[in-house]
C-alpha cells in the first residue's frame, strides 16, 4: 500500500513537471465582446490573462478561412491562444494562434478521473498515472531522440520496454504476476514490430504518404528514417492492447492457481489458452476497428471518387493501415502463448499463486 502511495506522489510530481515542460511564451486571452466581422477577417478585442502583460486589453485581427481547421466562430467569453510581441515602436501587438481548448479538455479529463476514482480506486488512479508517464516518455524522450537522428525502431523498442515495465510495476507492483505480464507484452510487441519491419520493406513503404510527414520534411527540415518512424508507430500502437491481453491472462492463471493450489501446470496452460481465446476474438476486433476508424476520411475519398477496391487497398496510405492492423493483431495472438507459458510456470512455482 505504501509503495503505491509513493508511486502516486512521484507521478503527481511528474504530471506537474509535464505541464511546466510544455509551457511557452504564448498566452491565453479572454474575448471581451463578439468580434467585428468583415468578409475575410474579424477584429477581436481581448484581455490577456497571464504573463508579463496580464490584464492588458489588446486588439487582434484574425483571417477567416473557410473549410479549414480555423473555420469556427469566436464569441464573447471564449478563450483564445495568442502570440504577443512588441514592434519597433514598443507597441504591443498580437497574432491569433488558435481557440483555447484545454479548459474544456480538462473538464472531460476530470470526469474520467472522478469515474476512475469511484470505480477503480487506487488501481484505477495508478493506471491513469501510468498513462501520464507513457505520454511523458514518448513526448520528452522518444520523439526528441528520433528527431536527433537515432534509429527510430531501436529508440521505440527501448522506450516501449520502459513504458511496459513501469506501467505493470505501478499497476501490479513488484510481483511474479507483473513480471510474467511484462515478458508476455514485450514478446508480443516485438513480434508486431518485427513483422511490420519485414512487410513494410516487402511492400516498399516509403513513409512519405502521410501529409504530416510531408510537413515535417518541407517545414522543419528534419532528416530521419520515415519508414522506421512508421514502424515505431506500429510498436507504440500495439502496446496498449497487448498489455491488456497479457495482464488479463496472467491474472486469470494466478487466480486459478490461488483457488486450486494442486492444479497441474498442463491444466493451468489449458485454462490460460481458453481465457486467451475469448480475449483474442474481441481484442483483434478492437484493434482493427481502431485503425479503421482513423482511416475513415481517407476511405471516404476513395469511395466518393469511385476508385476500385483493388486500387484503394494498393495505395501506400491504406497499405500502411492494413500492415498496422495485421501486425498488431498477430502480435496480440503471439502474446497469448508467450504469457500462458510464462505465467503458468511462475504460478506453478509460487506457493500462493501471486
Amino acid at each position: 500500500m505504501y509503495k503505491k502511495l509513493i508511486f502516486i506522489l512521484i507521478m503527481s510530481l511528474l504530471a506537474s513537471s509535464i505541464a511546466y515542460a510544455f509551457y511557452n511564451d504564448n498566452v491565453v486571452a479572454l474575448v471581451l465582446d463578439d468580434p467585428q466581422q468583415t468578409e475575410h477577417s474579424e477584429t477581436i478585442k481581448a484581455k490577456i490573462m497571464e504573463g508579463k502583460y496580464k490584464d492588458t486589453i489588446i486588439t487582434i485581427e484574425r483571417e477567416l478561412l473557410k473549410d479549414s481547421v480555423y473555420d469556427f466562430n469566436i464569441e464573447k467569453d471564449d478563450k483564445i491562444l495568442i502570440e504577443i510581441y512588441e514592434d519597433e515602436s514598443n507597441n504591443l501587438n498580437a497574432n491569433f494562434i488558435n481557440i483555447w481548448r484545454l479548459d474544456k479538455l480538462k473538464h472531460l479529463a476530470l470526469i474520467l478521473l472522478i469515474m476512475v476514482l469511484i470505480f477503480g480506486k487506487i488501481k484505477g488512479t495508478l493506471s491513469l498515472l501510468s498513462l501520464l508517464f507513457s505520454g511523458f516518455i514518448i513526448i520528452k524522450f522518444m520523439i526528441p531522440a528520433i528527431l536527433k537522428g537515432y534509429d527510430a525502431i531501436l529508440v521505440s523498442i527501448i522506450y516501449s520496454s520502459i513504458i511496459i515495465i513501469v506501467s505493470f510495476i505501478m499497476i501490479a507492483g513488484f510481483t511474479k504476476k507483473s513480471f510474467a505480464s511484462i515478458l508476455g507484452t514485450i514478446g508480443g510487441t516485438a513480434v508486431a514490430g518485427a513483422l511490420a519491419n519485414i512487410y513494410s520493406k516487402a511492400v516498399k513503404v516509403t513513409g512519405f504518404a502521410n501529409e504530416d510527414v510531408g510537413f515535417i520534411v518541407s517545414n522543419m527540415g528534419v532528416t530521419i528514417d520515415f519508414r522506421g518512424l512508421y514502424i515505431s508507430a506500429v510498436i507504440i500502437g500495439s502496446i496498449g492492447v497487448v498489455m491488456d491481453v497479457s495482464m488479463s491472462i496472467t491474472s486469470s492463471i494466478f487466480e486459478i492457481k490461488k483457488h486450486s493450489p494442486r492444479i497441474s501446470r498442463n491444466a493451468l496452460i489449458n485454462s490460460g489458452f481458453e481465457v486467451g481465446k475469448d480475449i483474442m476474438s474481441t481484442m483483434i476486433n478492437t484493434l482493427v476497428l481502431a485503425y479503421t476508424g482513423s482511416s475513415i476520411p481517407l476511405l471516404m475519398i476513395y469511395v466518393a471518387s469511385e476508385a476500385s477496391v483493388t486500387y484503394a487497398l494498393n495505395s501506400e496510405l491504406i497499405a500502411i493501415e492494413i500492415i498496422k492492423s495485421l501486425c498488431g493483431s498477430i502480435g496480440l495472438v503471439f502474446t497469448i502463448p508467450f504469457t500462458v507459458f510464462i505465467a503458468s510456470s511462475m504460478a506453478q512455482k509460487s506457493r500462493m499463486g501471486s
